[in-house]
C-alpha cells in the first residue's frame, strides 16, 4: 500500500520547492510501516532510561543529562526523529531524481541503521548511569566530574584539544572510577605531521566503554604500544537479540599522509555534489583501500583484551540469556559475562562487586584523616586550637 503512494508522490514537483501537505504525511506513513511495533519498543526503553536518570539525580545530585544532539532528537521523539533521516532521498524522489523502488531500499536502511544505532546508545547509557547509581548506592560514591553536575553521554567532540577526557568520573573518600564511553575517538591533528603522530587513535578498534581506577582527566598516551593509558576495565554491551550470531567486519587501516588525506576529503566532496547535480564526476584520483576481515560478534571482546590488555580484564553486559555453549566461549580467567540483564540493575551489581573487591584494604589512612578534616573544617580548627596548635 505504501508502494502506491510513494508512485503518487514520485517526479510531483521538477525542483522540490513546493511538497503539498499529504505528500509530507506519506514519510510518517512509510516510518510506520518499516518499524511497525519498534518504535514502541523504543518508547519503553526510553523510559527505562529515564528512570535511572531521576535515580541519579536524586541520589547524586545530578542537575541535568547531556546528549548528542542526534541522541537527544531520537530521546524526544524517535518517530519524528526517524522521519528526519528521510529528507534528502524523498526530496530527490518528489523530484524524480529516485525511483520508488530505490526510495524504498535506501529509506528502510537509513531508518533501520538510526534506529539500530540509537537503541545501542541508549542501551549504553542506560548502563552507565546504572553502574554509577550502583557505586552510590553500595560504596557512596560522588560525582567528581564533571564538575558543572551534568551527566555527558556525548563522545562527539571532545578530542578537539587533543585529549580525551572522561564522560563521568565518580569517589568517595577511598577511591574513584573514571568512565569513558566509546572511547578513544581521534584527537585532533593540523598538518602530515600531526597525523603521523595521532595516526593509531583512526586504526583502533573501539570498545563501547573503557574503565579506569583512580581519577583520569585524560588518557593520551602517544608514547605507549596502544596510544591510551592501559584500562583496568573494558566493558561491551550488547542490547540485541541473538547478537552472538552475527558478524563484525574490521577494516585494516594503511597510515595516511596530510595530502592524501586531503584528497580523499576532496574527491568525497566532489561526488557527494555530482550526485547531487546529476553529473558525473571526473577526473578523480584512485585509492587503494585496506582489506576487510569478519570475525564473530562474542569473540570482539577476545579482541579488544589482547590489544588494550586490561588490568582488571573484560566485561560483556547482554540484555538478553546468552546461549550456554557461547558462554563457555566467552568466559576465561580475563572475560566476565553477565547475561539476562535486561533493565535489570541487580544483575550489574556482579561488576559492582568485581570493581570494589578489595579496595577497603589499599587505603592510606593519613589521606582518609585529612579528607576527614577537611570535610569537617571549622571542627578540626576548633580541635587544632584546643591543642595549642593553630
Amino acid at each position: 500500500m505504501i508502494e502506491e503512494k510513494l508512485k503518487e508522490v514520485y517526479g510531483i514537483d521538477k525542483y522540490g520547492k513546493n511538497v503539498p501537505e499529504w505528500a509530507e504525511k506519506i514519510k510518517y506513513e512509510f516510518v510506520d510501516e518499516v518499524m511497525q511495533d519498534k518504535l514502541r519498543e523504543a518508547k519503553i526503553w526510553i523510559n527505562e532510561l529515564y528512570k535511572v536518570f531521576e535515580e541519579l539525580q536524586e541520589r547524586l545530585k545530578v542537575k541535568g543529562m547531556l546528549f548528542s544532539r542526534e541522541m537527544k532528537s531520537f530521546l524526544d521523539d524517535p518517530r519524528r526523529h526517524l522521519v528526519k533521516k528521510l529528507f534528502i532521498y524523498y526530496h530527490d524522489l518528489i523530484r524524480g531524481k529516485l525511483s520508488v523502488e530505490d526510495f524504498i531500499v535506501k529509506g528502510k536502511q537509513a531508518i533501520v541503521s538510526s534506529f539500530n544505532s540509537n537503541m545501542r546508545s541508549i542501551y549504553q547509557s542506560w548502563g552507565l548511569a546504572s553502574i554509577v547509581l550502583l557505586l552510590a548506592e553500595k560504596g557512596n560514591y560522588e560525582l567528581i566530574y564533571p564538575e558543572h553536575g551534568y551527566l555527558d553521554f556525548d563522545r562527539s567532540g571532545k578530542q578537539k584539544s587533543g585529549t580525551i577526557p572522561p564522560n563521568i568520573v565518580v569517589g568517595n573518600v577511598v577511591t574513584s572510577f573514571s568512565f569513558f564511553l566509546e572511547a578513544p575517538r581521534p584527537i585532533t591533528w593540523e598538518d602530515g605531521g600531526d597525523l603521523e603522530k595521532v595516526w593509531k587513535f583512526y586504526s583502533l578498534v573501539r570498545p563501547d566503554m573503557l574503565i579506569y581506577e583512580g581519577t583520569e582527566i585524560n588518557i593520551v598516551d602517544p608514547q605507549g604500544d596502544i596510544p591510551i593509558k592501559r584500562p583496568d576495565y573494558i566493558v561491551e554491551y550488547k542490547e540485541l537479540p541473538n547478537w552472538w550470531k552475527r558478524w563484525r567486519y574490521l577494516k585494516d587501516y594503511k597510515p595516511l599522509d596530510g595530502n592524501e588525506w586531503r584528497a580523499r576529503w576532496l574527491k568525497g566532496l566532489y561526488e557527494g555534489f555530482a550526485e547531487i547535480l546529476g553529473v558525473e564526476a571526473k577526473d578523480l584520483p584512485s585509492f587503494s583501500e585496506g582489506k576487510s576481515k569478519r570475525i564473530k560478534e562474542y569473540k570482539v571482546i577476545e579482541l579488544y583484551e589482547a590489544i588494550y590488555k586490561p588490568r582488571k580484564g573484560g566485561v560483556v553486559i547482554s540484555r538478553v540469556p546468552v546461549e550456554d555453549e557461547i558462554k563457555r566461549e566467552i568466559i576465561n580467567d580475563n572475560v566476565t559475562l553477565i547475561d539476562d540483564v535486561g533493565f535489570n540493575q541487580g544483575r550489574l551489581e556482579i561488576l559492582i562487586e568485581k570493581m570494589t573487591k578489595g579496595i577497603k584494604s589499599t587505603y592510606d589512612l593519613k589521606e582518609l584523616a585529612y579528607k576527614f578534616a577537611m570535610s569537617r573544617k571549622e571542627e578540626f580548627i576548633e580541635w587544632m586550637r584546643s591543642q595549642g596548635l593553630y
